[in-house]
């Protein structure tokens, strides 16, 4: 047991990844941000809004949903703020605790549009609060000049990074399970009605996949497959790769064809958390250092055509927030 509490106060095992996930969440709630503006009269304000639930933490603290609620602008705007401090590391894990707190706020006020995605991203930015995510895209590195405190940060940073590899395996078994207890799963025939269902029509290609029976027994008995194997085989350094890779092609075609985007993303982005801070450099810095170079290189040949092209970006960008805010 030693030698293991001794391997998680080395160093922070998630060093590299964290900060690249932490970037993510700024940006991802700030979309759900934007898009829910646009129906803020329905959702919150007036007699005529959907249901809420109440918040816990709001009641914790004497504050009814409802006082939220009718000053969304103003939680908007706090929201805001604190995300963008969130996405310079300025506060540290102090403002991402606080993050979670507007998230889980946010959640209770829109209950009606949330998803598995939203579930496991809210648990994930509570680990993060308690994870050293500060060494890259912050305005400062988070360190300590004193040795027992420096291990100690290491030692919940990677039990909390550790936490979320486990919530995330937890989240695919209980899920396979549940599959194999249903009768439309356990028969391989699930992906036929998900295929044939308007709502979930993405593609002009799902109804004639719908129809070819190899395809759907195989697309059902992969799924089950995979998320049994996911959270057994991602441990082993030979069959990691390997098992990554397959569930982000399951994310990804459920994604185009099913039009489950927020949901898939999610789970995309946190298979990272079982990549070593070597693999992280490898596979995903290295490779965008790589395309930055040459975007700059581009850019300083072919300036006269990127500028332009930038301000009708910005312009239109503009227009577009105009529109949704009036």
């Amino acid at each position: 047991m030693k030698k293991q509490i001794d391997y998680l106060e080395t160093s922070n095992l998630f060093e590299k990844f964290s900060p690249i996930f932490r970037i993510f969440i700024c940006l991802h709630l700030l979309k759900d941000l934007f898009v829910t503006s646009s129906l803020k009269d329905l959702l919150y304000k007036g007699k005529l809004f959907l249901s809420t639930n109440d918040s816990t933490i709001l009641e914790l603290m004497g504050i009814g949903t409802h006082v939220v609620r009718n000053n969304y602008d103003f939680f908007t705007l706090l929201f805001v703020a604190v995300l963008i401090l969130y996405f310079f590391g300025v506060g540290k894990n102090y403002i991402g605790f606080f993050v979670y707190i507007l998230y889980d706020i946010f959640q209770n006020l829109n209950p009606v549009t949330l998803n598995g995605g939203d579930n496991i991203l809210k648990f994930s930015i509570l680990y993060m609060a308690f994870i050293n995510s500060y060494h890259y895209f912050s305005i400062s590195k988070q360190t300590y000049a004193n040795e027992k405190i420096s291990k100690l940060s290491n030692l919940i940073s990677n039990l909390a990074g550790y936490s979320i590899c486990i919530h995330l395996c937890f989240a695919y078994f209980i899920a396979a399970i549940h599959k194999i207890h249903s009768d439309v799963w356990f028969n391989g025939v699930a992906t036929y009605y998900t295929l044939s269902l308007e709502r979930f029509q993405g593609t002009s290609y799902n109804l004639m996949l719908s129809k070819n029976a190899i395809f759907v027994t195989l697309s059902t008995y992969f799924t089950i497959l995979i998320e049994l194997l996911h959270p057994i085989l991602v441990w082993f350094k030979k069959t990691k790769l390997i098992v990554i890779i397959l569930v982000i092609l399951l994310h990804l075609s459920i994604s185009v064809l099913m039009m489950l985007y927020d949901f898939q993303i999610v789970f995309i982005v946190l298979q990272g958390f079982f990549l070593s801070n070597l693999e992280v450099n490898n596979y995903l810095i290295v490779p965008v250092e790589k395309i930055k170079k040459n975007i700059l290189i581009s850019f300083k040949k072919y300036k006269l055509i990127y500028i332009p092209g930038m301000l009708i970006f910005f312009v239109f960008l503009f227009k577009l927030i105009l529109k949704i805010i009036n």
